[in-house]
């Protein structure tokens, strides 16, 4: 039976999914280094559960509302601004971004993605039929990350978008990944339709400054600003803050005109992603936002996607906000130092990192990307190349922050002796 060009996969994996398949085939125990699943971490507050089980057990009704219910969406505006109709609940943020690119974009219209980035937005593009066009970040040690907010204006203000032009393409990536991770260039004729903005991005880091803001603003492009690990300061706070304070965290809706669309949730605010409850924000000119909001209802009438139970929980929910940032991004901080501390040294280096649960280390070149993932795969260890999210770089790697400080030191550990001794072989 044929399926659509949009959905099917390439039949050929990468080389390192299949060494991994390999590995564990032949029974080797493997300590994935990248694995950002924060229940497999001890992260999980049971109080979460707690709040969803006392919210079920009044889940006699259905009074479905496009938007979410109305006691949930106060809860948003209380804890994050605006009003109760500003917000629109979604089964996480991947349903989000769905709805939003079939808001903005038409089939073979194109949304401007940064580079490097997590490799997500692609494929969630590719299945709605929209192109992605890539905006740069660039690094510089050890000031940190830059984005080229000039090419984003080019990008945006010339509206066809000619093949090839991209020179951030991820072309390393497709050509190992299925092409479904791989998304979809945007042909001769393309509009770039929306800006998304991930603040911090993921894995790099690094908050999105008002200068992207502003080129959107200038254009008349939507911005849409995925804020999930927007709480999770690292190197951006100053050294003497702890807490983290709301007032660290540079909301980019705070800094534009543009019509913008905030995406967050439970996912990563309460290190819960099982209960698959995100939230969009709008905001923006006024006239804007009262010709789209209409529209969102529309498509959001057609899903209703959202648990009744855990929607009636976000207010105990949110009431756990506060602690499980602090929590996790204890564990944050005490890795990274951790990470510093095996990685500080040349010929490593350990990249600044703003925020987020992620952070990349630049490690001796002994083998081609691929060839040291494989070796370590060997060695009992599961690392993410910097190909996988588009760095240009080669012999970087990023290793998740989430794990359990024992043994996440023991890993950087593992990590050091593997490449030191592939480095004297």
């Amino acid at each position: 039976m044929p399926l659509s060009r949009r959905s099917a996969p390439d039949d050929q994996p990468n080389a390192v999914t299949l060494a991994r398949a390999r590995a564990e085939a032949a029974g080797i125990r493997l300590t994935d280094l990248s694995d950002s699943n924060p229940t497999h971490h001890g992260l999980f507050d049971p109080a979460i559960a707690d709040a969803v089980a006392h919210s079920a057990a009044r889940a006699t009704h259905y009074d479905p509302d496009p938007r979410g219910p109305q006691r949930a969406r106060e809860a948003l505006a209380a804890r994050f601004g605006g009003s109760p109709s500003d917000y629109w609940l979604t089964a996480g943020t991947s349903q989000a971004y769905d709805w939003l690119f079939s808001l903005l974009a038409d089939p073979g219209d194109a949304v401007a993605i940064p580079r490097p980035g997590y490799p997500l937005v692609d494929p969630l593009a590719r299945l709605a039929g929209v192109g992605t066009v890539g905006y740069p970040a660039y690094y510089l040690h050890p000031h940190g990350w830059e984005y080229d907010a000039d090419a984003l204006a080019v990008t945006l203000g010339d509206p066809v978008v000619k093949m090839g032009d991209d020179p951030h393409t991820p072309a390393r990536r497709a050509a190992r990944l299925p092409s479904i991770m791989a998304g979809s260039a945007a042909p001769c004729g393309t509009r770039v339709k929306a800006v998304v903005a991930v603040n911090p991005n993921n894995p790099t880091g690094a908050y999105a400054d008002a200068a992207l803001a502003d080129v959107c603003a200038a254009r008349g492009v939507p911005l849409i600003a995925d804020e999930v690990f927007a709480p999770f300061v690292l190197d951006a706070a100053p050294p003497s803050d702890n807490a983290a304070p709301a007032c660290l965290v540079p909301h980019l809706a705070d800094a534009t005109d543009a019509l913008t669309f905030t995406l967050d949730g439970v996912s990563k605010l309460l290190a819960a992603p099982q209960l698959k409850l995100g939230w969009i924000r709008i905001s923006g000119p006024p006239d804007d936002v009262a010709r789209t909001a209409p529209v969102l209802d529309r498509i959001a009438d057609a899903y209703l996607p959202v648990s009744g139970p855990v929607a009636d929980a976000l207010p105990a929910l949110l009431d756990l906000a506060d602690a499980a940032v602090a929590r996790v991004r204890d564990r944050l901080l005490a890795n990274l130092a951790t990470t510093r501390r095996y990685f500080a040294d040349a010929p490593y280096r350990v990249r600044r990192c703003d925020g987020g649960w992620t952070v990349l280390v630049d490690v001796p070149r002994v083998l081609d990307d691929d060839a040291l993932a494989i070796a370590l795969l060997r060695r009992g260890l599961s690392v993410h190349p910097g190909w996988f999210y588009d760095l240009d770089s080669l012999g970087t790697l990023a290793l998740s922050l989430l794990p359990r400080p024992d043994a996440f030191a023991d890993g950087c550990r593992r990590l050091s002796d593997a490449i030191d001794g592939l480095t004297r072989t």
